[in-house]
């Protein structure tokens, strides 16, 4: 078991079970009293008593149903009583030698310990504050828990830290799972602020998650051989745009027209975050290349408008065609 506060402050007090054969990986927090996952191997709780008083555990969350996640479950409650939180549609689905958890958990007297999540809920784990963030698409009751005032996202086996020559990912699972809601779901994560990805499996990323989580999802669009390949990028831009992220919208714009540098809509949204930026220069060039082509184009009118205003140059800005009048309306 690992101490992940030794690689940095931030993650002071999340320790990492590293996943072995069948088994995911699993997170501690909370001085021992929060599981992420219950992995699927015996020898979890000798490895956990080792630093914690397991009879402590008060909580586990459950990414997903499947059994590499949930198997050690049998174990742990041989010695504790935790709450366990899953999605509704994860529950239903969590079964051992075929028969449902949930009829296990009532049979005990204990399904007053299971808490049905539905994504939105933000729950306490010691200091730390977990968003619960609906992820469906490798199953249909996926979730990833994230904590923002450290920017860290446990991720189950919707997302893996890789680079941009490889991309993995958990398929989807033939009866529960859905591609299209896999994309979906990377695309929900993109916005999201990541510095260090934790996932179900694998080595966690400690420097730069949100730009795996982008990775992911570009890669998967992009493996989907969409007749558009800017499309992606524009879309994920656009996330990110909305989120409030404009450098990193500027990136995904950028590599939009490495593909295709006269692209209309790309350069009309890259000039648009560059004045939000304030790099009015920049986006004085990407608007006059518009308009050299498309000499009425409003998009491109306004934002060259406001590029000028930016730069001081208020008489230019108010003899282009239209700004006059449309800064009198925004006024």
């Amino acid at each position: 078991m690992i101490h992940l506060g030794e690689y940095d402050p931030r993650l002071e007090g999340i320790w990492w079970v590293e996943e072995a054969g069948m088994s995911c990986n699993v997170y501690v927090l909370n001085e021992g009293r929060t599981l992420i996952d219950a992995g699927n191997f015996y020898g979890l709780l000798n490895e956990l008593s080792q630093v914690f008083d397991i009879s402590l555990l008060e909580q586990l969350f459950v990414t997903h149903c499947h059994f590499d996640h949930v198997g050690g479950m049998g174990e742990l409650f041989d010695w504790c009583n935790p709450k366990v939180y899953g999605h509704i549609d994860t529950l239903p689905f969590i079964n051992f030698s075929g028969v449902p958890f949930m009829k296990i958990m009532e049979k005990a007297g204990r399904a007053d310990q299971v808490v049905i999540l539905r994504g939105g809920e933000c729950l306490q784990a010691g200091p730390h504050s977990l968003e619960v963030l609906h992820t469906p698409g490798h199953t249909a009751g996926d979730i990833c828990l994230y904590e923002r005032q450290n920017r860290i996202l446990f991720s189950g086996d919707t997302v893996f830290p890789s680079t941009p020559t490889e991309n993995i990912l958990s398929d989807a699972d033939k009866r529960l799972g859905n591609k299209e809601q896999i994309i979906a779901s990377l695309g929900s994560l993109v916005s999201y602020e990541v510095d260090f990805l934790l996932p179900g499996h694998g080595v966690p990323a400690f420097s730069d998650g949100d730009a795996h989580i982008l990775n992911a999802y570009l890669e998967t669009r992009k493996a989907q051989q969409e007749e558009d390949q800017r499309r992606p990028y524009l879309d994920a831009a656009r996330m990110l745009a909305e989120a409030g992220r404009p450098e990193k919208a500027l990136e995904c714009y950028n590599l939009a027209l490495q593909l295709d540098p006269g692209s209309v809509e790309a350069l009309v949204y890259k000039g648009t975050t560059l004045v939000e930026l304030q790099h009015y220069d920049e986006a004085l060039i990407c608007f006059d290349k518009i308009l050299k082509y498309a000499p009425d184009l409003d998009e491109a009118l306004s934002g060259k408008g406001f590029a000028l205003l930016g730069l001081g140059r208020v008489e230019e800005a108010l003899k282009l065609p239209g700004f006059a009048a449309r800064l009198k309306q925004m006024l």
